[in-house]
C-alpha cells in the first residue's frame, strides 16, 4: 500500500528529506498522454484541454512505502528522442 503526501508546493523540488529519490522520464509518440498521465498521477487532475507539450514538463511528488519517504521527480519529454 502506497501513502501520498500532500502536492508539493514550489519549494518541493529542492527538498532533500527523503529516504529515496526516484527519476522517472516519460517518452512517447506525439499526442498519446503523456502530460495527461503526469497530472492525474502527481495531481490527480485531469482536462482534456492540454496543448503539445513544448521541451519538458516537470512535476514532483512525495509516496509512503513501507514507512519510508520516497520522493519522484517524473518528466515528460516531447519529440524525438535520439539514443545512441
Amino acid at each position: 500500500v502506497c501513502r501520498t503526501e500532500r502536492t508539493p508546493g514550489p519549494g518541493d523540488a529542492a527538498d532533500q528529506n527523503f529516504d529515496y529519490m526516484f527519476k522517472l522520464l516519460i517518452i512517447g509518440n506525439s499526442s498519446v498522454g503523456k502530460t495527461s498521465l503526469l497530472f492525474r498521477y502527481a495531481d490527480d487532475s485531469f482536462t482534456s484541454a492540454f496543448v503539445s507539450t513544448v521541451g519538458i514538463d516537470f512535476k514532483v511528488k512525495t509516496v509512503y512505502r513501507n514507512e519510508k519517504r520516497v520522493k519522484l521527480q517524473i518528466w515528460v519529454r516531447w519529440g524525438l528522442v535520439l539514443v545512441h
